[in-house]
């Protein structure tokens, strides 16, 4: 059995989310985390299978307009970011340092 490791990075990403949906109101923060924690249980049956993008393989959260970039490191998943989709390619790819800068 696969087990999701969240890194600080991914973490900070997701209060970023969170302060952005608490402008809404807390029940959509609330309804937020219940889709992210659905997708982060998701992955741990179907982690490898999402396509890669930006050297992770990235995964959508539902009804949301963000996706899960992750790694597969032997039994374990480990997210790497957690980005709005709306953000556009250079802003992501930034997120991952200067190799996906170019």
């Amino acid at each position: 059995m696969k087990r999701i490791r969240i890194t600080a990075l991914a973490e900070f990403d997701l209060a970023e989310a969170q302060d952005f949906y608490a402008q809404a109101g807390l029940w959509v923060v609330d309804h937020f985390l219940e889709y992210v924690d659905k997708a982060f249980s998701g992955l741990v049956i179907t982690a490898g299978i999402h396509p890669v993008r930006f050297g992770h393989h990235r995964a959508s959260v539902p009804h949301f307009p963000f996706s899960i970039y992750y790694d597969v490191e032997g039994e374990d998943v480990v997210v790497k970011a957690v980005l709005d989709d709306r953000f556009g390619p250079a802003r992501i790819a930034a997120h991952f340092g200067p190799r996906w800068s170019e």
